[in-house]
């Protein structure tokens, strides 16, 4: 299960002020912005681009944050330090972890506000 940052998605929760079509729409579009970029960021890899890569993992590095999901956050911030080094040696088992966790996110963020389950999110 992913881990969710409970201050912010107290936060998240006070700015949409109940509103879980709000929380629904920010969950959508970090899924479509990761969807798009993701690919991208895997043919970086397959590139050995690291101009590329960093720039791609530190989008979605604070696309992650801003919903609260660290532990994605984390996997990107990983990502963008190796190809700041030049070092790519773990980049592919980073994105296998990110990949499991995005199948993760995507359960419970859509179980919390599209089956209205806001339980799901602990």
């Amino acid at each position: 299960m992913p881990f969710f940052n409970q201050k912010k998605l107290e936060e998240l929760r006070s700015i949409a002020g109940g509103d879980h079509v709000f929380l629904q729409k920010i969950g959508e579009t970090y899924i479509a912005q990761f969807d798009r970029k993701f690919p991208e960021l895997e043919q970086a890899i397959n590139d050995n681009d690291p101009g590329q890569i960093e720039k791609i993992a530190h989008l979605l590095k604070g696309a992650s944050y801003s919903v609260a999901a660290d532990d994605l956050a984390d996997e990107f911030e990983q990502l963008e330090q190796e190809a700041e080094t030049g070092s790519l040696e773990n980049a592919n088992q980073v994105l296998q972890n990110i990949d499991q966790s995005m199948v993760e996110f995507r359960k419970v963020w859509l179980d919390a506000f599209i089956g209205k389950n806001p339980d799901s999110i602990k």
